[in-house]
């Protein structure tokens, strides 16, 4: 999926990445290598946040609104089928994931 979040970052999609118990080094090595979608990185090394936000398997995805509210989650690859059938239809109406504005068709 990361080339994917690669793709959705390049549109102006702000993408927080949890490192869900990885060693930091090796982390950062990947991100260097292939690519930093994310605009901030929380480290999660002994895997508390992930147990607390009920994450059981990598990947998943959360959308969450201005509030901080998860509207959504989803477990899995993230791809352009499930952004568009599942992630687009929640997000505001102006948004630059979407490129419309409201109103726009």
């Amino acid at each position: 999926e990361h080339p994917y979040l690669l793709k959705l970052a390049a549109q102006g999609v702000a993408i927080s990445g949890l490192n869900y118990k990885d060693e930091l080094p090796a982390a950062r090595q990947y991100l260097a290598n292939l690519g930093n979608p994310f605009t901030h990185v929380i480290v999660d090394a002994d895997g508390q946040l992930g147990l607390d936000l009920g994450v059981y398997g990598a990947p998943e995805t959360f959308l969450i609104n201005p509030a901080g509210e998860i509207v959504l989650r989803h477990a899995g690859d993230l791809n352009a089928r499930v952004w568009e059938e599942k992630f687009v239809p929640l997000l505001p109406t102006q948004s630059p994931a979407t490129g419309q504005g409201e109103g726009e068709e």
